[in-house]
């Protein structure tokens, strides 16, 4: 699979072991059946792409009786006739080449039956001929394309004896053939062969996550319902960690890690940037591998117009707004939350001057191009180092390559004011959505890992959640759940990069006598502390345990 998925691509790649567990799950249902098709949802290079390669790796080498096929739907789906032939095209490709020569004699039609016959499959022309035949028509019928198309995998499948893993890269792009006179049904007409096929599992994935959304979740859309939905979020600092170490091997001490995880919010693409400015800055310009080099290099990669992050900003902004209406408006809208984050829609039209309505729909179309999420009503940047990047290019903020530490300076500070709020406000968030989480444990059984324990835990249903804050002021949690047992559960939520300690667990043991105490720590805890909880029953689960419980209980 090398020109497919390059050595330094596998060398590079990290972690995703959870992501990469559920895929092989999935991968399982194939053989005894009914296949549980699969939705990868996450953020432009956050690592879709990556860990899809990696699979279709272990699956070449773990599952000899199931072939991977990937197909990048932003090059395929310039139009039905291009997408049918490039559909058929690829399935040939890996069946016959697996990744291991060019695509392009199999995306051509005039030099896709040679390729066949010349990789010995002369059984397969026989099924591609009609399509070709279709193709050379002046006016080819596209309905009949797109059929042959999506049923060409069962075709394969029944002829080779293989089940197929179908990966569908940039899904959401498929809506650029409903445009096209005769093939407005194309999404009907994919629905309708997954649901007849046998031995085929699909694999979609998207960066436009709210396209994607809409697309599997609207009860409107042919494809609501089909596909079991799979996050793939940005790294936590255990694997943003990993990363950095294969990046800059020993250069960067343990005590860079939660700055450069804080800084790039755990985003791959942000880490790579960051890492390997920084040892140009360490190697070429002899700066000291300390924390003050972190911060120049993240300024410079993001602030410098030949920045890396820089241009990935730009890229995001301009195409996310060339997709929404209103260029002019969003921009204003935008910017105000550059400036103040959590923002309602009424505050928005205030300093608009527009009504709440003609506000909250601004606020939506961003929604829907990926720019910023909505929490109880307050609206945030979806990525706080583009919500950085915007707030100063807005201001004509720019540095060189070269700027000196001297001139970075008053950076630095606006720099750690919008990082250190930034946690604060994720850190109130989180204590909401811990709270929504309780509320739907209903005396299910759980893995103990979760929270820290051997064997299961028996999770509790509770009568009520409520953060606590008690009449003198003195007392406050972030979550307490009341269960119909009696014995409560007492929570609380530390958001931040640094890891937990011993006293902090005892502080809450204390607190809450012979109810459950349970502790939530993005950052993780130190060993001192996680021995602690185990002596003294107290519940701990770090951010990856938290989104393993979030599906764990649907």
């Amino acid at each position: 699979m090398l020109t497919f998925y390059p050595a330094d691509q596998q060398t590079n790649f990290t972690n995703r072991a959870y992501e990469l567990a559920q895929l092989a799950h999935y991968r399982q249902t194939i053989r005894p059946g009914p296949v549980e098709h699969v939705a990868l949802f996450g953020l432009r290079r956050i690592g879709k792409t990556l860990l899809l390669k990696e699979f279709m790796r272990r699956t070449l080498n773990e599952a000899a009786d199931i072939l991977p096929v990937y197909m990048d739907f932003a090059m395929l789906a310039s139009s039905p006739e291009n997408f049918a032939l490039g559909f058929v095209g690829q399935v040939c490709y890996w069946l016959l080449r697996r990744g291991e020569s060019e695509t392009e004699p199999f995306l051509n039609s005039r030099t896709l039956p040679a390729a066949l016959l010349q990789s010995g499959a002369s059984d397969l022309y026989p099924r591609v001929e009609s399509l070709l035949h279709e193709l050379d028509k002046a006016r080819p019928d596209r309905q009949t394309l797109l059929r042959q198309a999506f049923h060409f995998p069962q075709e394969v499948i029944a002829a080779r004896k293989i089940s197929l893993a179908l990966i569908f890269d940039e899904f959401q792009e498929i809506r650029t053939l409903t445009r096209f006179p005769n093939s407005q049904n194309v999404l009907a007409l994919l629905r309708a062969e997954i649901q007849s096929q046998s031995g085929a599992l699909y694999i979609l994935a998207g960066s436009a996550v709210s396209v994607l959304t809409e697309l599997l979740s609207n009860p409107d859309s042919p494809l609501f319902a089909q596909f079991t939905r799979l996050p793939v979020n940005a790294f936590d600092r255990e694997s943003t960690g990993m990363l950095v170490r294969k990046l800059m091997a020993d250069r960067a001490g343990p005590d860079l890690l939660p700055l450069i995880h804080s800084l790039s919010g755990g985003h791959p693409f942000y880490i790579t940037a960051l890492c390997r400015r920084f040892m140009t800055l360490v190697d070429v310009t002899h700066r000291p591998p300390d924390a003050d080099t972190v911060k120049q290099a993240f300024l410079t990669e993001t602030l410098a117009s030949h920045g890396r992050i820089y241009d990935f900003c730009r890229y995001v902004y301009d195409l996310s707004l060339q997709k929404a209406s209103g260029y002019g408006a969003l921009k204003a809208v935008l910017q105000i939350l550059a400036a103040e984050e959590g923002l309602t829609a009424s505050e928005i039209a205030r300093r608009l001057r527009v009504t709440s309505a003609t506000a909250s729909d601004y606020l939506r179309w961003l929604q829907e191009v990926d720019l910023i999420i909505a929490h109880e009503h307050n609206y945030y940047f979806r990525d706080p180092v583009l919500r950085f990047w915007i707030a100063n290019t807005i201001r004509g903020v720019e540095v060189s390559m070269t700027a000196e530490p001297l001139d970075l300076a008053g950076l630095v500070g606006r720099l750690d004011a919008q990082f250190q709020r930034v946690s604060e406000e994720l850190g109130v968030a989180q204590e909401s959505a811990i709270r929504e989480l309780m509320r739907h444990f209903d005396g299910r059984e759980v893995d103990g890992t979760i929270f820290g324990r051997m064997g299961t835990v028996k999770l509790p249903r509770f009568v009520q959640v409520e953060a606590h804050l008690s009449p003198d002021g003195q007392t406050q949690f972030d979550a307490v759940g009341r269960s119909d047992t009696g014995r409560d559960w007492i929570v609380e939520v530390k958001w931040r990069n640094k890891r937990v300690g011993r006293k902090e667990l005892e502080m809450l043991k204390n607190s809450v006598k012979s109810d459950q105490a349970w502790y939530v720590s993005r950052g993780g805890f130190t060993d001192e502390a996680i021995q602690y909880a185990k002596q003294e029953g107290v519940y701990i689960s770090t951010a990856q345990d938290i989104r393993s419980l979030r599906t764990v209980l649907g």
